[in-house]
């Protein structure tokens, strides 16, 4: 139940690459580009750490399961009405719609990927870090289709 909100906001940009560039070996040697879209002035009242640790979690999640030859993408986007979006979407394989829901659920693993190691812990984190700053998550997509992770903050 520790909260993940900081006393301010804080720049997300730098938390964001710092995570990504900590994943390039890795993405590298899966195939998988490794992508940041954001407005170097966009601030979020999360905790550095935090978003470290979405940024990962996201992140992983294309390295072991998209596929090589795919590329993530973590976008960050304010929206009309003062929040802000951080998007992981990758182009890779995707998942079946009917476990789309699923995907935020402790150790659940869609049929692909339970081939692979990992707990099923990773888009849970994701989930716990949004919620406990106040804002919520989503999952888009479908087999061929890529995987989009869609953490709207207030």
């Amino acid at each position: 139940g520790a909260r993940v909100v900081s006393l301010g906001p804080m720049p997300v940009a730098p938390a964001l690459q710092e995570a990504l560039d900590e994943l390039a070996e890795r993405a590298a040697r899966a195939g998988v580009t490794l992508l940041l879209d954001c407005d170097p002035a966009i601030e979020l009242a999360v905790r550095p750490r935090m978003l470290r640790v979405l940024a990962r979690n996201l992140a992983e999640n294309a390295i072991r399961y998209a596929g090589p030859e795919s590329t993530f993408t973590l976008a960050v986007d304010r929206d009309p009405v003062g929040g802000v979006t951080v998007t992981g979407r990758d182009d890779g394989i995707g998942v079946g719609v009917d476990e789309l829901p699923r995907l935020f659920e402790r150790f659940f693993r869609a049929d692909a990927a339970r081939a692979s190691r990992g707990t099923g812990l990773g888009l849970a984190i994701v989930k716990h870090v949004v919620t406990q700053a106040g804002g919520t998550v989503e999952a888009r997509g479908g087999p061929g289709r890529g995987l989009e992770i869609r953490c709207a903050f207030p």
